[in-house]
């Protein structure tokens, strides 16, 4: 007989997958594992064949270890747990004594440990991000923005006459139960009125965007990352931006000439996230701690979303202190990931140097 000690709830995040703990009265046990998803084949990552301890439990833990490949391919996945309970006697021979299925659970995506919430609460409630307050942004700019749901989502767009109208926001893309919102502050411009802020509400989450003129919307790097939750977001910096090059070259005399038969270049990247508020700069540490990062170009003060180069962070220093006169601001170190860091990028209209420069040298 089986004896269970816990069971899957309906809903969990693919951080915090609870460990399967069970007890058996014969020989062994057989745990298998199988991840469903949509109309994709089923796939077994777990099959083991284990033996009790001296109190016939069994206990598998490290299941979110198990299921992170999962996790990053797919933002929500089944997953399910069958226990096969085997005697085997003295001849060898092996008998399946009885059967036991965990319930089946839902999987969502998130590489965070979410305190306070249950995934199917947070899930409802939230937006997936981490950002837990205001977003700055600026005219020019893109905005993304999703949440797992079916609910309808609405906008309110603020302007400096205290006047008010509903926004337009496009879904980019929806699937596994995830839409992804195109939020930029474009969609909401109204006439000669200034725009303010913005709401977007979509069941009970929501999420402002504020909306700073002092800023320059053409900043550098503009970075492209797969969240903690694995859906896109991009994030600006208002900062400097340094390039920094260094080759390394092997040299050989061949001949009666001295020559350079392998050269490796490396550019390297100095960012400036700018100042920062407390979300925000809580917000940025996402960006810093994503596996998948690409910088966008610009053309124009646009972003071009489809022209992104893959990087990876190398350094960075993110400091926060609860001092009176503390700013957020971070700064990090970043290189290109291909191989061949001698990129070319067609040089913008209009503008004599680079993307950081100030406009009053056009």
């Amino acid at each position: 007989m089986i004896t269970l000690f816990n069971d899957f709830p309906a809903m969990v995040f693919s951080s915090s997958i609870p460990d399967v703990g069970f007890r058996i009265t014969y020989t062994r046990a057989v745990v298998k594992m199988t991840v469903t998803h949509g109309n994709d084949p089923e796939v077994v990552p777990y099959e083991e064949t284990l033996y009790p301890d001296n109190m016939n439990d069994i206990y598998v833990t490290d299941i979110d270890q198990i299921m992170a490949a999962f996790s990053e391919r797919w933002i929500r996945f089944n997953l399910a747990v069958t226990i096969t309970e085997q005697r085997v006697d003295s001849e060898m021979n092996v008998t399946s004594v009885s059967t036991r299925d965990l319930t089946v659970t839902q999987v969502v995506c998130c590489r965070a440990n979410i305190v306070g919430f249950t995934p199917s609460d947070f899930c409802s409630k939230h937006f997936l991000t981490l950002l837990d307050g205001p977003r700055k942004t600026a005219l020019g700019r893109m905005e993304l923005l999703s949440f797992i749901g079916s609910e309808t989502v609405t906008s309110v767009a603020y302007f400096d006459d205290g006047s008010s109208n509903a926004g337009g926001v496009t879904t980019l893309h929806s699937g596994d139960g995830c839409r992804i919102l195109d939020v930029s502050p474009e969609k909401f411009v109204s006439g000669l009125r200034k725009l303010v802020k913005y709401q977007i509400i979509a069941g009970s989450r929501t999420q402002w965007y504020e909306v700073d003129y002092d800023g320059d919307p053409d900043v550098a790097p503009v970075l492209l990352f797969v969240n903690s939750f694995g859906v896109q977001e991009i994030a600006y910096c208002e900062g400097a931006h340094h390039q920094v090059s260094s080759f390394e070259r092997k040299q050989a005399r061949i001949g009666k000439l001295k020559e350079s038969y392998m050269i490796e270049e490396t550019e390297s990247f100095k960012a400036d996230t700018g100042y920062l508020s407390f979300p925000m700069a809580q917000w940025w540490r996402d960006v810093l701690r994503s596996k998948e990062i690409e910088v966008l170009p610009m053309a124009d003060g646009a972003v071009v979303i489809d022209g992104g180069k893959p990087v990876v962070i190398t350094s960075q220093k993110a400091e926060l202190s609860n001092e009176a006169d503390h700013l957020p601001r971070f700064t990090f170190e970043y290189e290109y990931a291909d191989r061949n860091h001698n990129f070319w990028e067609q040089p913008r209209e209009g503008r004599i140097f680079d993307n950081t420069f100030d406009h009053t040298f056009n």
